[in-house]
């Protein structure tokens, strides 16, 4: 694998977060959830489709459940609501009331109040059949005639609606649930009541006398034949409301005149009323919670029966199955697990075994071996080939030691062959003497200045020099060219205190000086260079030489700093990609040459190393 790609797959696992690396790196752990989900998919999917289907089975189930409730609540009103007006015909078809009404109503206008204690008693023959009767009442433009009870409230626009009735002819006007209070000479009484009303005629020509019969009913009446329908372990609401949307039976009493907004919302009511449907079933949510609303309309009057189903109610059998599919789950997914554990540590261990040994032949312990269980499984072959190939590493190993020992003693050989350094050192002196007694200055100092060079090159062996060793060998260099070729270039050298003893990579600074020297002043016999040496400001060593001369062309500088060496930038084998290429290596990859130059602008490097003492 390349550098490059081992950067991109690093980057790529710093991505991936490290539980899911885990998961994913770790054969181990691919089996186990392998293992765990052959395991749990099916469970999951079997569950589902079970809980799917109980569910959908339900809810058909309690629907049509629901409409039967809702059919049988409403024919059970329709006939009650018969039987008061088949009541309210017996009052209005009984010759004697209409005699004794009829006298009453002929009587002084200013007593509005009327009461007659012959018609209370004939009425209240006829009421003690039925009772869900709370009173009968009569009305005319002129009195307001008791029955059972009066009424409490007799003002004028607690009257005028029932007397609108005389303009329906002969047909019965049901009232909506109101609040009634009775009196008579024995007690009071409040009680919620709706109403009949229906208009008197002459038994004898069937003829208008002007007078309103008003049959009120006790509201419980309805509230008990809809819980008593409704009885189930089902949260089921049943209740009534006009043709306007307003409660005539709850079986909550503070909401009974109120619009079914209060129990159902602006959208309930929107759905309800939306279209003429005589009966209908829709969805509903209202106040965080989830309704199924059935309603179907009276054949008696305009009245609206509504059921409501409270969905939590509805899925509770469902909702149990739901919940011991999951206990079966959890404990299914247990057994997974542990399986999955067992099964993935039996395939694991081997590999794992396996990997810590290699390990350990990574480090250099080649004596480890691999000890097989005898299954005769593809893990023994394995182990069995491993010892083979470490055993063959070892020997090899021995025979590669062997060699190098006789190649370090025929390296040995070959070196004391060679000329000593101390003795060209001491040689070098001793022609810097005799030239200096021969009166021969400047080949004295030419002498000296190559021994110093020499002396820097070689070191003792060692990669790396000290800053101000390597700027000393840089002005040896100098000196020496000044002497060969007589050039009037002035070299500056700017070398901060703080580093002088810090260590750099030896022999950069004089193929960079040389380069300049035999290319940058080779139209002209002037020329500055300035070498500088101090801390980077983003941490580290940095080395700059910036020469005055011709310049490069932007095809060259970016070829150089591409670390291309063109033909042009070697000099006496050693070239500026040589530099940069021995710093990287020395050093490491941020570190090396930054060439800047234009053509005419001179040219200036940047050398940037790392802190190293």
């Amino acid at each position: 694998m390349t550098q490059a790609s081992e950067v991109a797959t690093q980057q790529r696992h710093k991505r991936i977060p490290s539980w899911m690396y885990t998961w994913t790196s770790s054969i181990r752990y691919k089996w186990m959830l392998l293992l765990f989900l052959f395991s749990l998919t099916p469970l999951l999917a079997l569950g589902f489709i079970s809980y799917s289907i109980s569910k959908s089975t339900i809810n058909n189930k309690v629907t049509e459940y629901s409409e039967q409730l809702l059919k049988q609540t409403a024919e059970n009103i329709d006939t009650r609501l018969g039987i008061y007006k088949d009541m309210m015909m017996q009052v209005v078809n009984n010759n004697d009331i209409v005699t004794m009404l009829r006298t009453l109503d002929r009587t002084d206008p200013t007593q509005y109040d009327l009461d007659s204690l012959s018609l209370t008693t004939k009425l209240s023959t006829i009421i003690a059949i039925n009772q869900d009767i709370q009173s009968i009442s009569f009305l005319s433009p002129q009195h307001f005639i008791k029955g059972i009870y009066r009424w409490n409230d007799r003002s004028l626009d607690k009257v005028s609606p029932f007397l609108q009735t005389l303009e329906d002819g002969s047909n019965f006007r049901w009232f909506s649930t109101r609040l009634g209070t009775y009196v008579d000479s024995l007690n009071t009484q409040n009680v919620h009541v709706f109403s009949l009303a229906k208009q008197i005629y002459k038994m004898s020509d069937d003829s208008p006398v002007g007078i309103i019969a008003v049959l009120d009913i006790r509201e419980d009446v309805l509230k008990e034949i809809g819980a008593r329908t409704t009885k189930s372990d089902m949260d089921i609401a049943s209740f009534v409301i006009d043709g306007s949307g307003h409660i005539i039976s709850y079986p909550d009493s503070r909401v009974l005149g109120k619009s079914v907004k209060e129990v159902l919302g602006e959208d309930g009511y929107t759905e309800m009323f939306r279209g003429a449907m005589e009966e209908s079933v829709f969805p509903l949510k209202y106040q965080g919670e989830r309704l199924i609303v059935n309603y179907k309309k009276l054949h008696t009057n305009d009245w609206i029966v509504v059921n409501v189903i409270s969905e939590a109610s509805l899925y509770k059998d469902s909702n149990r199955l739901l919940q011991i599919i999951l206990v079966i789950a959890f404990i299914c997914i247990l057994f997974s697990i542990l399986t999955a554990i067992l099964l993935a540590n039996s395939i694991s261990k081997p590999i794992l075994k396996m990997i810590r040994l290699m390990r350990q032949v990574m480090s250099g312990d080649l004596t480890v071996r691999f000890k097989a269980k005898r299954r005769n499984d593809e893990f023994d072959i394995l182990g069995e080939n491993f010892n083979y190939m470490v055993t063959r590493i070892d020997g090899l190993l021995e025979t590669v030691y062997e060699e190098q020992n006789h190649k370090r003693v025929a390296e040995l050989k070959a070196l004391q062959a060679q000329i000593n350094p101390h003795f060209l050192y001491n040689t070098l002196d001793i022609i810097k003497w005799t030239a200096l007694l021969q009166k021969a200055n400047h080949a004295a100092e030419m002498v000296s200045l190559l021994s110093r060079l020499l002396r820097i090159s070689l070191g003792k062996g060692e990669e790396t020099v000290t800053i101000e060793e390597e700027i000393e060998h840089v002005q040896c260099y100098l000196g020496i060219q000044k002497f060969r070729f007589n050039f009037n270039i002035e070299t500056f050298v700017h070398l901060d205190e703080e580093v002088r003893t810090y260590r750099t990579p030896k022999l950069i600074l004089q193929p960079i000086v040389e380069n300049a020297i035999l290319h940058a002043f080779t139209d002209r016999e002037t020329g500055e260079i300035h070498i500088r040496c101090g801390i980077h400001p983003e941490g580290g060593i940095r080395f700059e030489v910036v020469d005055n001369g011709r310049g490069m062309d932007a095809s060259l500088v970016q070829s150089l700093n591409r670390h291309v060496a063109p033909s042009v930038d070697k000099v006496s084998g050693i070239g500026l990609a040589n530099v940069d290429e021995r710093i990287k290596l020395i050093c490491g990859k941020p570190y090396g040459l930054d060439i800047q130059s234009e053509p005419g602008a001179g040219t200036h490097i940047r050398i940037r190393l790392p802190e190293m003492k």
